[in-house]
């Protein structure tokens, strides 16, 4: 270890190239990983709030919401606990001001009640609890909106977080009110059923419903596994781009050093000797590349405003910067066959 943390205080400028293009590289995979995460989240936070064990549809919906509907009281008295959803896609408009929602009607006595952190919660027809993401939009506390196709308007009384759905904010309302937006279309019915019940897979529902595991409807969301899976990729790339990055600047540094290499070996240091100082010289280097990209990350953090959808998770980092060393002391491995191919006498000679 000696030898190769003098070797890098010696040669400054050559291994900080090396260091920046890891630091590089670090850091663009943490924001890679922060920007999956927020982009996931968009999508999946409302019912992680939720969090249900399983959620029931029709099986011609295609596992959409919107697209299902059936008796609010199909499945009454077959689960521990039934929370039931209205679902409608409004526009809201508060002057010029525009937004996409999706509205939910549901009972305040069920577990999809959401938590008020600012107002209050609804009690009349046409007050709705909004997702916090809205008061970054220009929305705040007592505001009426319009909706676009409808003589109504809505109230905000209160607002909530983490209550996004397929990238929408969420709207929370009473029955009633989208009973009178859908023009009784959803008097008596229901979009989606959510229910909580350790023991769900082993209840019976009408054939003409579908019981989907969490996991398994949220893989279904428009574009989520699209999206999921595109970063994943880029993800990769980038972990095997490092790899190759730090082979090629060992591979060269290793090839430049081949007279001293010589000159070790004829003094009787090993191969072996030569190789862990090698491996440990990367390990410094992708140490010291990680940690510098882990405090740019916690600044970008920071600063980085909230309308941005991003979100880090540090175990997940930490599991990342992890990999990324790893990654770099399997490019510094290929290195090795060259210290072992070094012909002391041709380099006395």
């Amino acid at each position: 270890m000696f030898l190769a943390w003098k070797e890098v205080i010696h040669n400054k400028l050559k291994f900080s190239l090396i260091i920046g293009v890891l630091v590089l590289v670090s850091y663009l995979l943490f924001l890679i990983s922060g920007l999956s995460n927020g982009l996931m989240g968009m999508n999946r936070e409302a019912i992680d709030t939720w969090d249900p064990d399983a959620v029931i549809v029709t099986e011609e919906s295609n596992q959409n919401v919107a697209q299902s509907i059936m008796n609010e009281n199909a499945i009454d008295g077959k689960f521990d606990k039934i929370a039931t959803v209205k679902n409608l896609p409004v526009i809201i408009a508060k002057g010029d001001n525009k937004q996409n929602t999706l509205l939910f009607g549901i009972k305040k006595d069920q577990f999809l009640k959401p938590d008020i952190t600012e107002g209050k919660t609804f009690n009349k027809n046409f007050e709705v609890v909004a997702n916090d993401s809205l008061k970054t939009k220009g929305f705040k506390l007592g505001d009426t909106l319009n909706i676009a196709g409808s003589d109504e308007n809505l109230k905000i009384t209160g607002f909530t977080r983490n209550s996004k759905y397929n990238a929408a904010a969420v709207l929370y309302a009473n029955d009633a009110t989208l009973d009178a937006l859908s023009m009784n279309k959803l008097k008596g019915k229901a979009n989606a059923f959510f229910i909580k019940d350790k023991d769900f897979k082993s209840k019976h529902i009408d054939k003409d419903l579908q019981l989907i595991e969490k996991e398994d409807f949220i893989k279904k969301l428009p574009g989520y596994t699209e999206q999921k899976l595109t970063l994943d990729i880029m993800s990769y790339f980038l972990f095997a781009i490092s790899a190759f990055i730090i082979g090629i600047f060992l591979y060269v540094i290793t090839i430049q050093k081949e007279p001293i290499f010589g000159l070790l070996k004829a003094q009787g240091i090993s191969n072996g000797f030569l190789a862990r100082s090698l491996l440990i010289q990367t390990l410094i280097l992708s140490l010291i590349a990680v940690m510098i990209a882990l405090t740019l990350t916690i600044g970008t953090a920071m600063v980085i405003p909230d309308v941005v959808p991003i979100k880090f998770e540090w175990d997940k980092i930490a599991l990342f910067g992890f990999t990324i060393i790893v990654t770099a002391i399997v490019g510094g491995l290929f290195s090795i066959r060259s210290i072992r191919k070094v012909d002391p006498l041709k380099t006395i000679e």
